[in-house]
Formats: structure tokens, C-alpha cells, sequence
């Protein structure tokens, strides 16, 4: 046994002299190749996801090297992880005695080839490594750091397993009939494997470098082709040695678990590999989170170069949640305009296509913060799958595509809100309420001033929220408060007061809101006016009342039709019908007593329309579906 584990390390040393022998092309003899010492056929790394990453093993001399995605790298972590990949790499059957333990043939499985990858880090760190770095002070061709962040931390790998890994690993097999056992071996080693986190991470910015400097630096493609075209080389590229580290974690998972199961139950070593297989797996996913964190970096990378890094607004603690089309719900246009989202850990970015993309394809419009964010859904049948995204600096009614995307961007913000509200405390819960539960369109009073209000729509409106006169187009246009958000008239919101959310800026607000944020008393807040009997808010949401939504009066007792109005049943006054002109308004411009009345269907033969009738007196309606004709009914006649 003694014998043969010489018989392994010269074969090492061998590999050695000839990787020192190959700094110049015709140095090395061609006998064996490299390639066939170093992998199977019946273990071979995951095949890359397309041409542009795969590295053949016959390629041409000189070929330039190929970049290596983060897809590559993303879909290597995933076959890492995978049980097909770990099946597919069983361990080879070692020649020798028919009687030799199994558990002992994959420890010398495990000891060769930790021989061929002691040799190929040999390779890489002192021949790829030194001769670029002794070329770069030489010649100052091209800097010494490009060469140091190309090969990362190699060094500090190959020390590793060169000096303590592969020596304690051949150690232990010349005393296997004495003590048969690895697994302490290995859990004291295992540690220190988390190293490769680093290598991984920097690995797709090393390829980057190397295609770069490939081709910019003449003398770097030539050291690089001198070293590629020897025999200890395998003719292949610095790029398919660099990949042996990134893949050979999960190699000793694999050997390590194959050693587990071809222990007998009784074995010494039975609790203590299972210790170092579980902290093997650690390390992998160890590498796993430097990926992902890599993959993190580049997605932030990603999107600062789609908004033209014009300003810093992407920081790199940030984590990008979403992105994503939206359709934003504007308050004077009747079409939804197309918008784009950026929804990070603690910041919305909103933004606008560019018409000319040219460099950046997006320009930001507003940034929202997370936290003391809000969101809900809306129950709007005019603009279905929409939901409010309330922040501090704005408030957005957003409509989403599907029902299943509305959910989907709704639970992000949700999430994102959860995380901040873990971190810091002093916010409060961002609650959101059950399914079909709407919200006042007025802030609380604590809240006014401090988070962008939702603007109520135009069209909801056809007399101002503040003293009830009619808008026209001339004398008393919209107006929107920006502390409340309501339409108000030019006399009403002829105001301004500093609003926090806005930086303290002064802004236009509306009468009421002057006098909460200031404390400035009008007189005309003092005016103790009479309301009249149609001056009754419209109680637009289904909690204020019993029914409501818009009908069509196609014929009063006189006979005369009307347009589409917003009728009202209000809980407070459950006897009564108000016609208003539009959802928000202030004041109704009919009333209708419903105590007397009774509700039949209309002779027209439409399924949509039925009336009201009492001596003489008849309202004929129509609603918009039938449905919603029946909830009329059942409603009319409950009151």
C-alpha cells in the first residue's frame, strides 16, 4: 500500500516538472495529456447552458478565450445543488483486490483526484499566475492588478490544499489499517474551504478581464497562447482551468456521501463524516450565496446603466425585488399611461420610457420611499386589477395586466414593507386591510401633510368637495388640494402651506387643510351655514351605504330622460335616494323617497331596467348589468 501511495505522489511531481518544463512551447514531450488525468468520462462537470460558454477540449491554439455569463454561473449553482447532477457523477471502480473495503476504494478515489487538482492549481497559480504577473512589472504592458483580480485568491487556495489538504489526505490512507477512518480528517479542514466564496464571486469579473486584456494587450495574448499550447496545458484555455475550483466543492459532497453509504452501520467513522459532509455542504452553499450575491450586484449594475447614471440612486446594499410595466391612473385622463417600476428593498423608483433610447431607457420620475409605505387594492369596476401604492412622497393608483399580476406586485410591496418595518421600528405596521375593505379617501388627521394624499379623479367630480358650486370650463375650474387631495375651486384652494412630505415646500391646499396645518383660522371656516337637504356627501364607498353605483333614468313622472348619475342609498338615511352627478360630489341634485314606493320591472323587456312606482309617480332606471340591477331591487325593497 506503502508503495503505491509513493507511486501516486511521484506521478504528481511528475505533473509538476512538466508544468515547469512547459514555460516555453517545445519544452514538454508529448506523452500523456493533462486533460486525461483530470476528468472521467464518468464524471464530468455540468456542460454549460450555451455555445457562448462552453470551452471545447480540441480547440485551436490561440483561440480567443470565451466569457463565461452570469447565466452560466447561475445555472451551475443550480446543477450543484441538484440531485440529477449528483447522481449522474458516481465515482469510478478503482482497480485492485475483489476483497478491498468499498468505503476504502473511494478514499483513494478521493485521494487521486485531489492529486489532479493539486496539480491543476499548480497550473494556475504558479505558472498562469507568475509568469502574466513577472510579464506586467517587466514590461508594464498591462497593470499587475488587472492580473491580481483575475486569479483572485488562487494562491491562498493552492497553499491550502497543497500543504494541508492532499498532505493529511495521504497521511491517513498509508495508516488506514490502523485507522480507517477520514471524516475527522475532514471536518477539520472543511472550514477552511469557505475561501472559495471569494474565488466564485470575483469569477465572472476575472472572465471579463481576461477577454478584455485577450484582446487589448498583444503580450498578454501571447503569454497566455504559450502557456495554453504546451502539453501540461491540455491544450486548453486559462478559462476551462479556471472553472476546476468553482466545481470542486461539490466533488468532494459527492465522494464524501458515496464514502457515507458504503459504511457499515457499526463504523467509527460513521458520526463523524456525516459532521464533515454537512460542513462540506456548508461551504457549498457558502459559494452558492457568493454567487447570489454576485448576481445581486450585477442586477443593480444592470438597472443603474437602463436609468443613464445620471444620479446616484442606486446604492450597492440595495436588493432589487421587482421591476416590472404597470399602468399609472391618472386624475384628469380617461386612458391609463404606461409606466415602469423599480421596486428595490427600501425605495420605488418610478419611471417613464424614454421615446429616444438612447443610452438610458428609462428617466425617473419619482422615488418613493418603503418606509411608511401602503398598499391596497382598489375596488374600481372602471379600471379593473388596480391597487394604491401610498408613500410619504406620492401616492399612485397602479393598474396591473391580470388579477394574478395585481397579487403578485401587491405581495413585493408588501414584503418590502414587512423588511423595513423589521429593521426599524419606530414606523408603524403598514396594515393592510381585508379583501373588498375600502379605505377613506381623506387622510387621517395625524397624517395630513406627512404622506402624499390620493388625488380624487376629475371626472368624480362636478362641483368642488369644499362649497359645493359647480365647475365650468371659464369661471371655476379643478383644482386639486395637496395636502387632502381633493377637487376643489381656485376661491376654495387659494392657499398654501409647507407639507413635510415634500420637503417642507409651500403647496396649494384647500381651506380646511390651511387652517388643520397652520392653525390660522378663515373666516370663512366660521361661517355656520346651513346645509340644505341635497347637501349630503355622496357615500361612495360600499361601507357608507347600502347601495350605490351609477344608473340611468330613461324616464321620470313627466316622462323625460336623464344622463347617467351616482345613486346613492347612504346608511345614515336608508329612505332615500340621491342622484348625484358624479361620485364625489358634495351635494345631489335629485332626491327620491323611497318609504311608498314600490319596485316592479320595466315593460321595456330589458333585463337591465326596472322602476319605481307609487300613485302616479314613476322612476324608470337602468343599470349597467343585470346583476347589479338585482342588488337594486333587493336593496329598494329592503328599505
Amino acid at each position: 500500500m506503502k508503495g503505491a501511495s509513493e507511486e501516486k505522489l511521484a506521478s504528481v511531481s511528475n505533473l509538476v516538472t512538466v508544468f515547469e518544463n512547459s514555460r516555453t512551447p517545445e519544452a514538454a514531450p508529448r506523452g500523456h495529456r493533462l486533460e486525461d488525468v483530470h476528468h472521467r468520462p464518468e464524471c464530468r462537470p455540468p456542460e454549460s447552458p450555451g455555445p457562448r460558454e462552453k470551452t471545447n477540449v480540441g480547440e485551436a491554439v490561440g483561440s480567443e478565450p470565451r466569457t463565461v455569463s452570469r447565466k452560466y454561473l447561475n445555472s451551475l449553482k443550480n446543477k450543484l445543488s441538484s440531485e440529477a447532477w449528483r447522481k449522474s457523477c458516481q465515482p469510478v471502480t478503482l482497480s485492485g483486490s475483489g476483497t478491498q473495503e468499498p468505503e476504502k476504494k473511494i478514499v483513494q478515489e478521493l485521494l487521486e483526484t485531489e492529486q489532479a487538482y493539486v496539480a491543476r492549481l499548480h497550473l494556475l497559480d504558479q505558472v498562469f499566475f507568475q509568469e502574466l504577473l513577472k510579464t506586467a512589472r517587466s514590461s508594464k504592458a498591462f497593470p499587475e492588478d488587472v492580473v491580481r483580480v483575475i486569479f483572485s485568491n488562487i494562491s491562498s487556495i493552492y497553499q491550502f490544499h497543497s500543504q494541508f489538504f492532499l498532505p493529511e489526505l495521504q497521511r491517513r490512507l498509508d495508516d488506514w489499517t490502523a485507522n480507517p477512518r477520514i471524516g475527522d480528517v475532514i471536518q477539520k479542514l472543511a472550514p477552511f474551504l469557505k475561501m472559495y466564496s471569494e474565488y466564485v464571486k470575483n469569477f465572472e469579473r476575472a472572465a471579463e478581464l481576461l477577454a478584455t486584456w485577450t484582446d487589448k494587450s498583444p503580450l498578454f495574448q501571447e503569454v497566455l497562447t504559450r502557456i495554453q499550447s504546451s502539453e501540461a496545458s491540455g491544450s486548453l484555455t486559462l478559462q476551462h482551468h479556471m472553472l476546476e475550483p468553482v466545481q470542486r466543492i461539490p466533488r468532494y459532497e459527492l465522494l464524501l456521501k458515496e464514502y457515507i453509504q458504503k459504511l457499515p452501520a457499526q463504523a467509527p467513522d460513521q458520526a463523524d463524516a456525516q459532521k464533515a459532509l454537512d460542513m462540506i455542504f456548508s461551504a457549498a452553499q457558502h459559494s452558492n450565496a457568493a454567487i447570489t450575491e454576485m448576481e445581486r450586484l450585477q442586477d443593480l449594475w444592470e438597472v443603474y446603466q437602463r436609468l443613464g447614471l445620471e444620479d446616484d440612486i442606486v446604492d450597492p446594499s440595495n436588493t432589487l425585488l421587482r421591476e416590472g410595466p404597470v399602468l399609472k391612473i391618472s386624475f384628469r385622463r380617461n386612458d391609463p399611461m404606461e409606466r415602469y417600476l423599480f421596486l428595490f428593498n427600501n425605495m420605488l423608483l418610478y419611471c417613464v420610457p424614454r421615446v429616444i433610447q438612447v443610452g438610458a431607457q428609462f428617466q425617473v420620475r419619482t422615488r418613493i420611499d418603503v418606509a411608511g409605505m401602503k398598499v391596497r387594492e382598489l375596488m374600481d369596476a372602471e379600471f379593473p386589477h388596480s391597487f394604491l401604492v401610498s408613500g410619504k412622497q406620492r401616492t399612485l393608483e397602479l393598474q396591473a395586466r391580470s388579477q394574478e399580476e395585481m397579487i403578485s406586485w401587491m405581495q413585493a410591496f408588501q414584503a418590502a414593507i414587512d423588511q423595513i418595518e423589521k429593521r426599524n421600528e419606530t414606523f408603524k405596521a403598514a396594515a393592510q386591510g381585508p379583501e373588498g375593505d375600502t379605505q377613506e379617501q381623506e387622510l387621517q388627521s395625524e397624517e395630513l401633510g406627512l404622506r402624499a394624499p390620493q388625488w380624487v379623479r376629475d371626472k368624480m367630480v362636478t362641483m368642488c368637495m369644499r362649497c359645493q358650486e359647480p365647475f365650468n370650463a371659464l369661471t371655476r375650474r379643478r383644482h386639486h388640494c395637496r395636502a387632502c387631495g381633493y377637487v376643489v375651486c381656485a376661491r376654495c384652494s387659494d392657499y398654501r402651506a409647507e407639507l413635510k412630505y415634500d420637503d417642507n415646500r409651500p403647496n396649494r391646499v384647500c381651506l380646511h387643510c390651511y387652517a388643520f396645518l397652520t392653525g390660522n383660522v378663515l373666516p370663512e371656516a366660521k361661517e355656520d351655514k346651513r346645509r340644505g337637504i341635497l347637501e349630503k356627501g355622496s357615500s361612495a364607498t360600499p361601507d357608507q351605504s347600502l347601495m350605490c353605483s351609477f344608473l340611468q333614468l330613461i324616464g321620470d313622472k313627466w316622462g323625460k330622460s336623464g344622463p347617467r348619475g351616482w345613486c346613492v342609498i347612504p346608511r345614515d338615511d336608508p329612505l332615500v335616494l340621491y342622484v348625484y352627478a358624479a361620485p364625489q360630489d358634495m351635494r345631489a341634485h335629485t332626491s327620491i323617497p323611497l318609504l311608498g314606493y314600490q319596485v316592479t320591472v320595466g315593460p321595456q323587456g330589458d333585463p337591465r331596467v326596472f322602476q319605481l312606482q307609487q300613485s302616479g309617480q314613476l322612476y324608470t332606471f337602468k343599470a349597467e348589468t343585470e346583476e347589479l340591477k338585482g342588488r337594486w331591487v333587493k336593496a329598494m325593497e329592503r328599505a
